[in-house]
């Protein structure tokens, strides 16, 4: 083999190694971040599929609690945590919400219909 055939070889083996390693390289991050915005109150599903409402959550303990269903908590590792499926509302959100309803708790229709 001469030079240009060895080289040729390694700069292939890069960019294989590229092509394998690059999606995993980037879901790992996008979970990592995903992980670290997660807050209480949060609605996520665990690896098993069990679907729930973020009622803990402590990042040193690796443990958090899920409501499941009313009343009725789970208590699983962080790790187990796969997706979050919905953000828990924010201040400005449920402000918002709250405008919408009259006194009464009647929907109030700005569209007038």
């Amino acid at each position: 083999m001469d030079n240009q055939q060895v080289i040729v070889l390694v700069v292939g083996l890069l960019i294989l190694s590229v092509f394998m390693f690059l999606p995993q390289w980037q879901a790992r991050r996008r979970r990592q971040k995903q992980m670290e915005e997660i807050q209480v109150g949060a609605e996520v599903m665990t690896v098993g599929g069990i679907i729930g409402q973020l009622t803990y959550l402590n990042w040193e303990e690796h443990r958090a609690r899920l409501e499941i269903a009313p009343g009725l908590e789970i208590q699983v590792v962080t790790a187990a945590i796969s997706q979050v499926l919905a953000h828990p509302p924010t201040a400005e959100v449920a402000k918002d919400e709250n405008e919408n309803e009259d006194e009464n708790g009647n929907e109030n229709n700005r569209d007038g219909a």
